[in-house]
């Protein structure tokens, strides 16, 4: 038994050493392309919509000193810090409902209550998942336009230091589009 969990111990300490390698070479790699671009802020995220890319594309976004640079698949593209109107967190809820059968309701009743308690135990119900989406949106404008470049930004803690940089250096001047 104590060879076994030798070899246990052994895989989870290589398992956890290649774990903190394998961060410590992401980060190295990030800093790299922070400092080559002066950029103070890098996120990956998956494109949702405003780009001429696919969707779900995995995209770089660096905050240079005057531009967004977004790098996917080996294609950039820049946003100058000057035509930026809002940079925001937006959720989006989706709640989708759905109706099961239980199988050993079915069972269960017809043990109990004969053939009506199978039909009883055995019905459709209905239950609820709420989903929350959430989406880091560029707001920006293009030839006296409002465009819009939205990612996913669901499963990411940091996508809050975007608007929180934006925020702290916006001059807040007001713009009028002529419609």
């Amino acid at each position: 038994m104590e060879p076994l969990l030798g070899i246990i111990s052994l895989i989870l300490i290589i398992f956890i050493a290649y774990s903190i390698d394998k961060r410590n070479k992401d980060k190295k790699i990030i800093n790299e392309k922070k400092k080559t671009k002066d950029a103070s802020l890098f996120l990956k995220l998956p494109l949702f919509q405003g780009l001429p890319m696919p969707e779900n594309t995995l995209c770089d976004i660096l905050s240079c000193p005057t531009y967004y640079e977004f790098n996917l698949n080996n294609t950039t593209f820049k946003l100058d810090k000057n035509k930026l109107q809002d940079i925001s967190l937006k959720t989006d809820t989706e709640i989708q409902k759905y109706y099961t059968s239980s199988i050993g309701g079915a069972v269960g009743g017809a043990v109990l209550f004969g053939p009506l308690g199978a039909m009883i135990g055995g019905r459709t119900k209905k239950k609820t998942d709420t989903t929350v989406k959430t989406y880091l949106i560029f707001t920006y404008l293009k030839d006296n336009e409002v465009q819009y470049i939205s990612f996913n930004a669901t499963n990411s803690l940091s996508a809050h230091k975007f608007v929180n940089e934006f925020k702290k250096n916006n001059s807040n001047v007001n713009t009028t589009i002529e419609l």
